[in-house]
């Protein structure tokens, strides 16, 4: 106990051995950990809607819904979401709903989904201000007081382009 004490002391601090019989000299000191933290300030960008609501209907194999899909109807909607942005050239869909069936023979799921299509308002990205982060709080559930003062004062409601 006693000698692994004393190791304790002496590797704490730099050392430095010198022979001078055979000029051989040795030089240990600690070695400082180096942690770098960075922080990223997020972008953000207006959706401006590209038209009228659009109705996007596809069939999905079983197969491919119960297996390359989990079997998860939240990995099917975010799938025709996918599908139908590119069918419809178009960086997102707003306020898309769906209906989900089953086929009749059980061979494929039949999907419909209604919503507008969006594009990435090229003028519109900058990083990450205060105002911005009144979305984030309404985004995270805020009280229904806080989110409604939110809109009161229009902080909300103002970065929405027609």
């Amino acid at each position: 106990m006693i000698i692994s004490l004393l190791l304790g002391f002496v590797s704490a601090h730099a050392q430095k051995t010198v022979v001078t019989t055979k000029s051989f000299s040795d030089t240990q000191a600690r070695m400082l950990e180096v942690t770098a933290k960075s922080y990223v300030r997020p972008l953000i960008v207006d959706l401006k809607v590209a038209g009228g609501r659009k109705t996007f209907s596809k069939n999905y194999s079983k197969t491919d819904v119960e297996v390359a899909m989990n079997g998860s109807l939240d990995n099917l909607r975010s799938r025709a979401i996918y599908d139908a942005s590119d069918e419809w050239n178009c960086d997102a869909i707003v306020a898309a709903t769906f209906k989900i069936e089953l086929s009749n023979d059980g061979s494929s799921y039949n999907l419909e989904m209604k919503g507008f299509p969006a594009n990435f308002d090229p003028n519109s990205w900058h990083p990450m201000n205060k105002d911005d982060y009144q979305w984030l709080e309404v985004d995270k559930g805020v009280s229904l007081g806080k989110s409604a003062e939110l809109s009161r004062d229009g902080a909300v409601i103002k970065n929405i382009k027609k």
